[in-house]
């Protein structure tokens, strides 16, 4: 009985370590786009990134500052692309009412009246956007402001 037992597991024993050792073949990519490289797909680089455990509030305050410079930068940008476009408009009516054509032709007059409701338009935006860029101004200089007060806290402290 014993040596029956012992045959059994014997004979059962590689069809246990096939099963753990199964790989299964894997389908080859018919997108021509990876036989460029082989049937491989493209590695992208990968930039280590490395996050601390903790970070202070200063360092916290000081990230959301980096963050708050970067979009008063992106909306500096958008008020001074809008104040050229405006002043590129503003030139462009003042070149359509020297022309010697503004006395008799109502399609000519239709073009300044519709650039001066274009010039309303934008001069609306470059406002809205340099009362944001007031507003943004003032809050990093508010968080600046807060960082070096936790900073001389800080240094108090010690």
């Amino acid at each position: 009985m014993r040596t029956r037992l012992i045959i059994m597991i014997i004979m059962i024993l590689p069809l246990f370590v096939d099963a753990q050792n199964f790989n299964p073949p894997k389908p080859q990519m018919q997108d021509p786009l990876f036989n460029l490289w082989g049937n491989k797909r493209p590695e992208l680089p990968q930039t280590p990134t490395v996050k601390p455990l903790y970070r202070s509030r200063a360092e916290n305050a000081q990230a959301k500052l980096a963050i708050e410079e970067r979009k008063l930068i992106k909306i500096a940008k958008k008020a001074w692309a809008k104040e050229a476009d405006l002043k590129k408009e503003k030139e462009n009516l003042k070149n359509l009412e020297n022309t010697p054509e503004t006395d008799n032709n109502a399609y000519h007059q239709k073009k300044i009246e519709k650039s001066k409701k274009q010039i309303a338009k934008s001069q609306d935006k470059l406002n809205k956007l340099k009362t944001e860029v007031d507003s943004k101004s003032k809050k990093v200089e508010n968080m600046e402001k807060a960082i070096e007060a936790a900073k001389l806290k800080k240094e108090e402290d010690y």
